[in-house]
């Protein structure tokens, strides 16, 4: 490291000139011996390099308290570059060494007071110095009023930020150029934003772009990144994105985080420069590990999608998170995403939830939707109806239509807040009007109703019809509703027909179910099973028990499909696993004759007990049966009576009649037949 070079103007001492010898050479501790004399002696140039040791710890621990009470002494004697470190000092604040620091706080936890009485023996002034805006402004202006160009250009950028008050771009110009006149690359850069954004003067684009050429014909990375942008867009000069990419290269070379993020972005894309992916994907980690948020955020994107070379679900989520950790509202919520998922991280709900509410308080609002969510159905956190609401109420006021759909609901049930159904109404208007289709179905259905709004069938049937169009399934359901009932106007089943098919074919439930049982029986005309077989297929396929049921009924009769019993056994199971209990029972039939399946007399006699005690008469008769005649078991007369009586008691003729044939028992065969139900 290169000595502090003395003002030319003054004379310099012998201790000083010792000092600086030493330094040349590396020979810190001598320099520190040397500068300390001076400096006792009251030797300004003394007292300034002495504190520039303890800034840059060479010769000495680091001490920035130190430091600042000898870049004082200096600067009271008017020593203009002590003025503009000590200014500098104050404008960032400063701490002593970490090991420093790290000794002091194990210390205090140990014994406080041993640890106060060291600090003030070692660094008897202190260990941090806190920003200090007036300080700064007050050396630097005197640094700068004699002269010194870089303090020109640090006073400048305190004006133009606002650091010691308001804004003052009038100080601040003035400043930035009585430092680029003496060749000072940040006076060159602060006259280059100032004429880019047109502060307190008009927008200047070529003579901003001027400004950074000469800024970034210095070397200045932040000049070059600023006219690289300016070559990007074509604002200022013409449009050069091959120039745009040598600048952001020269920038980038120089460590500066955001030059690498957008040279990422030209090779990429092949914009001015050969195409590169895995030099991009360089650059981007080059920059995150920089803390640059927008390359982490974008390596992280380029992983989940799979975009780079070698893709990975972890280092996405390991981007994600150190963009979190940063902070940033995106990221928390991607990583609350992936936490919600287990993609790159295990699956956990309550971290998933940690991070959404995290993005959440910063105003993100997909995250706030998200949060809202979890508190609703207790996903990841204790159920809470009043947070959803009032996260609900963040986001519907950000604008986001599902959440206003969201929170008029939670207003008219009153569910977490107050039931108030104009708020309500409101609410789902705002909805609607952005076209969101769930919240125009739930409005129409309030007007058919006359809840919290007038009795309105014309406004309720434009409302349907206008998600309708838009292909909204409920929506088309509940037209099928409107035109299926007399409502003063008849009914119109063309029309009603034509909508339950297009809200079965749009993927609602009910419709299906509709029209499958509408086509069986040929409510709307001729019978049609096959019809009703695919109708019932497809809402059996979306887990319907009941549709399951049905459509093991059709296979094992064959009608509307080829009959197959293994093939209905199997759609009986399903049915029969959400406890459906004709399928149970019909399950327990097809396991005892063996039509479908092996025949199993043990799974029979289980399933048989599930319908049982789900209270199917027939289901208890046949287990007295089984335990009367020993069908596959021990015989046992009392279990049959047992199942005969419970039977008996929900009035089954059936059953009274086997507790009477008990009184002269009667074998009955393994093989009798048993008889499936065809409905519940």
């Amino acid at each position: 490291m290169t000595a502090n070079l003395p003002d030319a103007s003054k004379p310099v001492s012998r201790l000083v000139r010792s000092g600086l010898s030493h330094s040349v050479r590396g020979e810190y501790a001598k320099a520190f011996q040397a500068y300390w004399r001076a400096a006792a002696a009251g030797d300004a140039e003394g007292q300034f390099n002495l504190g520039m040791l303890y800034a840059r710890g060479e010769g000495v621990v680091r001490s920035i308290a130190d430091a600042v009470v000898w870049f004082r002494r200096a600067a009271e004697h008017g020593h203009a570059e002590a003025q503009h470190q000590l200014g500098l000092t104050h404008l960032h604040g400063g701490r002593a060494h970490d090991l420093v620091t790290n000794w002091y706080s194990h210390a205090s936890e140990r014994d406080q007071g041993a640890a106060e009485r060291t600090r003030e023996l070692i660094f008897p002034n202190g260990l941090v110095i806190e920003p200090n805006p007036d300080e700064a402004l007050r050396w630097l202006r005197a640094a700068a009023e004699q002269g010194l160009a870089p303090a020109m250009a640090n006073l400048a950028l305190i004006y133009a930020r606002g650091v010691a008050g308001k804004s003052d771009y009038v100080e601040a110009r003035r400043w930035y150029e009585a430092a680029a006149e003496r060749g000072i690359a940040a006076g060159e850069l602060g006259l280059g934003v100032i004429y880019a954004n047109g502060y307190g003067i008009d927008v200047d684009l070529p003579l901003a772009a001027s400004w950074y050429e000469r800024a970034a014909a210095k070397g200045n990375p932040d000049a070059q990144v600023a006219l690289a942008l300016m070559c990007d867009a074509g604002q200022g000069v013409e449009r050069d994105p091959a120039r745009a990419a040598a600048l952001f290269q020269q920038a980038a070379d120089q460590g500066n985080s955001r030059a690498r993020y957008h040279l990422a972005m030209h090779l990429l894309e092949g914009d001015g420069i050969a195409k590169s992916l895995v030099m991009a994907e360089t650059h981007l980690r080059q920059a995150a590990h920089s803390k640059h948020l927008p390359a982490m955020l974008f390596l992280a994107r380029l992983h989940a999608a799979g975009k780079v070379a070698a893709p990975s679900q972890v280092e996405a989520a390991l981007w994600y998170r150190a963009a979190a950790e940063a902070g940033d509202a995106e990221g928390q919520f991607s990583l609350g995403a992936l936490f919600a998922r287990g993609e790159g991280v295990a699956k956990r709900l309550d971290d998933a939830a940690r991070w959404f509410e995290s993005a959440a308080a910063q105003g993100h609002v997909s995250a706030q939707f998200n949060i809202a969510v979890f508190y609703a159905n207790g996903t990841g956190v204790e159920r809470d109806a009043a947070k959803a609401a009032s996260w609900y109420q963040k986001a519907a006021e950000q604008g986001m239509v599902k959440a206003q759909t969201r929170l008029g609901q939670l207003y008219i049930a009153g569910i977490g807040v107050p039931q108030n159904l104009e708020a309500g109404v409101e609410w789902l208007r705002r909805a609607a009007e952005a076209n969101d289709d769930e919240a125009a179905t739930l409005l129409a259905t309030l007007h058919l109703r006359g809840t919290g709004v007038e009795q309105d069938p014309v406004a309720a049937v434009k409302l349907l019809r206008s998600a309708a169009d838009r292909g909204y399934g409920p929506a088309l359901f509940h037209l099928g509703q409107f035109f299926a009932e007399d409502r003063g106007a008849g009914k119109n089943q063309a029309e009603a027909i034509r909508c339950y098919k297009a809200a079965a074919e749009a993927g609602v439930l009910a419709a299906q179910l509709l029209v499958a049982h509408s086509s069986l029986v040929g409510a709307w005309g001729e019978r049609d099973p096959e019809t009703a077989a695919s109708w019932f297929r497809r809402a059996a396929e979306a887990g319907h028990a009941a549709a399951q049921f049905q459509l093991g009924v059709m296979y094992c009769t064959g009608e509307g499909v080829e009959r197959d019993l293994a093939e209905g056994t199997a759609w009986y199971k399903r049915a029969a696993n959400q406890g459906d209990r004709a399928a149970q029972y019909n399950v327990a039939v097809m396991l005892i004759r063996g039509d479908g399946v092996p025949r199993d007399v043990e799974q029979a006699i289980g399933w048989y007990q599930q319908a049982a005690a789900q209270g199917m008469p027939e289901a208890q008769i046949a287990l007295g049966d089984i335990f009367s005649a020993g069908i596959g078991v021990k015989a046992d007369p009392d279990a049959a009576q047992q199942y005969y009586e419970t039977a008996a008691n929900q009035g089954n003729a059936a059953a009274r009649a086997k507790l009477a044939a008990l009184r002269g028992p009667r074998l009955v065969p393994e093989t009798a037949p048993l008889q499936a139900r065809s409905g519940s």
